[in-house]
């Protein structure tokens, strides 16, 4: 990506969802990465537990000839209970990796059968990852605290406290927020959304090929922050300030040596970066 030729566009409105979409006027279609959703439909890749079974820990074997990109808070349901990606990464292809996860339903650990993909968590959860980059905090007790009152405020149920029921309960609601929505132009690589009076988070990939595989699962998980705020009022947030505020931290850092996840912090937002051969791939960033 390019950052001189990022630009916010206008503002795609779904009822109190605002996305801001980010085009990249490089066109620049270059590093196409495999997806979870990839891996485990065409069977080029798997989860499974470690020897000793670890809640914040799995391994992921990619069989395939891509590397896979996974992004924070992207859901694996299944085996001894839901897990959540704690750091965006990639995984080489035909290499395997232990993978940091976070448990997403916190009374089950039994058995139900191989992991499978998910929802990607909404932002608020996302950026509880984020915050953990940089401050030493109780993930798993602030991710569990966090799910509990999003069941509590959507009216939701769920005996194991499953951040996935949640999505299941209001598939219809999230349906109705998406009706009509085709995609976004071929130049968008991102983008950031709001409801109210808030910024509820920000994505952007290093091209639209990989950002078109995770269009839909990303709106979907904004959809259900905005869910919260749906007669917030008040100032407009500062989309530009909050944008530049990114780019300028990123476009700070000394790529050379980093690889991996590098974690973000700068001028009112905390997030995190999957980098591969020296360029961002993923960036994601919560307001603080």
């Amino acid at each position: 990506m390019d950052e001189l030729e990022l630009k916010i566009n206008e503002p795609i409105f779904m009822r109190n969802l605002v996305i801001y979409p980010i085009t990249d006027g490089s066109d620049d279609e270059g590093f196409n990465p495999a997806t979870i959703d990839d891996a485990l439909e065409n069977k080029k890749g798997t989860f499974r537990e470690l020897d000793i079974p670890n809640v914040n820990e799995i391994i992921f074997d990619n069989n395939g000839n891509l590397p896979v990109l996974m992004i924070d808070g992207e859901e694996v349901t299944g085996s001894l209970q839901n897990r959540i990606i704690a750091r965006s990464s990639i995984v080489e292809a035909h290499s395997s990796s232990n993978i940091p996860v976070i448990c997403a339903e916190e009374r089950r650990w039994e058995e139900i059968g191989g992991f499978k993909t998910g929802y990607c968590s909404y932002p608020k959860i996302r950026s509880i990852l984020a915050i953990s980059l940089h401050k030493k905090i109780d993930t798993q007790h602030e991710v569990w605290k966090e799910i509990e009152r999003k069941l509590t405020v959507t009216r939701t149920k769920s005996k194991t406290s499953s951040m996935h029921e949640i999505f299941d309960n209001l598939e219809d609601e999230i349906k109705r927020y998406l009706e009509g929505f085709e995609g976004l132009n071929h130049n968008t690589i991102g983008f950031i959304g709001t409801a109210g009076n808030r910024i509820l988070g920000f994505d952007l990939f290093s091209n639209h090929h990989i950002y078109n595989k995770f269009e839909e699962k990303l709106l979907r998980s904004y959809v259900l922050d905005a869910m919260e705020y749906q007669r917030a009022q008040g100032a407009k947030p500062d989309i530009e300030g909050f944008f530049k505020n990114i780019l300028k931290t990123v476009g700070n850092l000394q790529m050379n040596g980093q690889k991996g996840n590098v974690k973000l912090k700068g001028r009112g937002f905390v997030g995190q970066m999957a980098v591969y051969n020296k360029e961002p791939v993923h960036i994601s960033a919560f307001p603080v």
